[in-house]
């Protein structure tokens, strides 16, 4: 028997043996050279010669988006998914990283509500109960003036708004014109039809103007209050009084204004020459004794109620 030539093919058996064993074909003769085997998976390596075969450290390899470590775990060799740059590059990102986010934009609730502001109006009759159609905006009945008396000093009551008195010698102040005697806001430039055509910093349409949103008073100019959710401007009558007991020994408190108490025109003459009329047990002026008018609407249309006077 021929033991040379026996050991050089059982060296080449067992070389073929193993690459069969890892499910890889290789050539490799006879010989010192030597050859590493791996399975498909890149695992379960080993490196045979010609004097046999023996296990190594597989090294990872990577190739198509995978990668192949070995491991001890029951879930060695399968494939974990790799970071993919493109996927990552066209991902969507949270709406607050982005940079093209568009602003929130007003929501406007419907008008008359809290913060709907004013609806627009034409006659009281298209108002809600308890408000009243003053200068195109429903209006509370509780905000608006019948009578100069419900007003401030220096002021009058005009188209039932308590608006600035004004002459050639007491202009009016900035943004007003002088008409009829009474200060009358100065059109603006802005002007608009409905609160549709306003943007969001000014969100509502209120007598011909885009005003600005609110929830209080202190949210609005020097000048205006909150109404209905939208900043215009203050022309509310000026309460004094809620009981007797804030007025004077001689005047009774009636619908929140303190008035002078008499039972004749002598009374009221003896108190005050501009209240000569004794009405209803209190003292008034001329005009509001005999009113011509309380609102615009009893007027002409070329013509305002100023002091219950059409002119």
């Amino acid at each position: 028997m021929n033991f040379a030539w026996f050991s050089a093919t059982s060296r080449f058996a067992a070389v073929s043996l193993a690459v069969s064993m890892v499910g890889a074909t290789v050539w490799t003769g006879c010989g010192s050279s030597s050859a590493t085997v791996c399975d498909d998976a890149g695992l379960n390596c080993q490196v045979c010669d010609g004097y046999g075969c023996s296990s190594v450290q597989s090294t990872p390899t990577i190739d198509s988006g995978f990668i192949n470590l070995p491991d001890a775990r029951s879930d060695a060799g399968k494939p974990v998914t790799k970071p993919d740059a493109k996927a990552d590059a066209g991902s969507k990102p949270d709406a607050a990283e982005k940079p093209d986010a568009k602003p929130d934009v007003f929501v406007r609730a419907a008008c008359g509500t809290a913060n709907g502001g004013p609806c627009a109006c034409t006659t009281s009759a298209t108002c809600a109960s308890g408000q009243e159609c003053v200068a195109g905006a429903c209006t509370l009945s509780a905000d608006v003036c019948d009578y100069s008396s419900q007003c401030g000093a220096g002021t009058v009551c005009a188209n039932n708004q308590c608006v600035a008195a004004c002459s050639s010698s007491t202009p009016c102040a900035t943004g007003f014109t002088c008409t009829n005697s009474v200060c009358e806001p100065t059109p603006s430039s802005s002007t608009c039809t409905s609160s549709d055509t306003c943007p969001a910093a000014t969100p509502f349409c209120v007598s011909g103007s885009c005003v600005a949103a609110c929830s209080t008073d202190s949210q609005c100019a020097t000048g205006d209050y909150c109404d209905q959710g939208a900043c215009v401007l203050d022309t509310r009558p000026s309460p004094d009084c809620t009981t007797n007991a804030n007025c004077l020994s001689t005047q009774v408190c009636q619908s929140g204004f303190c008035l002078y108490t008499c039972t004749t025109a002598m009374d009221c003459e003896l108190t005050d020459t501009r209240i000569p009329v004794c009405a209803d047990g209190v003292c008034r002026s001329t005009a509001e004794a005999n009113p011509a008018c309380t609102t615009q609407a009893q007027c002409n249309s070329a013509q305002d109620c100023i002091g219950n006077i059409c002119q």
